[in-house]
């Protein structure tokens, strides 16, 4: 064989490999078809089954995005993030962090009781802030997971 021939060969066996490694992956990340429930729907189930046996309280917001829309630069604006207590425990409030000092928060630093409904109040001041805004409220809180994250938007003009 000539020197062109095992150039030939060893790009037809690399573009074979190729071809049967790219196929490996799209089958494997595809969809599960072995008709098992996948990890997030096990968690979920497990996380239920952990807050009814070990009594954890457990947030349900009627929204946990709200989108202010068009603002003008300079103004404030202010929403309300409404939730019930649907857990086992009293929900207890440790404190709620933003992503950004151009928003405020405030709310009630007293246990929500099983069943009860409180809210979080957002002020967000457009004060210096142009184009879109994205800004996360952090809750810290004795539920399972510890967090909760709400998001606010805008477009400041």
């Amino acid at each position: 064989m000539n020197k062109n021939t095992h150039l030939q060969t060893g790009k037809y066996l690399f573009s074979i490999l190729f071809v049967v490694i790219l196929f490996s992956f799209l089958v494997q990340c595809t969809s599960n078809k072995t008709g098992k429930p996948d990890g997030k729907l096990i968690q979920e189930k497990n996380s239920e089954e952990i807050i009814r046996s070990n009594g954890f309280p457990k947030f349900e917001f009627t929204k946990e995005i709200h989108k202010f829309g068009v603002i003008s630069e300079g103004e404030i604006v202010v929403c309300d993030f409404f939730f019930k207590n649907i857990g086992s425990k009293d929900l207890v409030i440790k404190n709620v962090e933003t992503s950004c000092g151009c928003t405020a928060v405030k709310w009630e630093r007293k246990p929500v009781k099983i069943g009860e409904e409180s809210h979080i109040t957002v002020e967000f001041n457009s004060e210096g802030r142009y184009g879109k805004q994205y800004k996360v409220i952090t809750i810290f809180c004795n539920t399972l997971s510890g967090t909760k994250e709400l998001v606010i938007t805008a477009q400041v003009k």
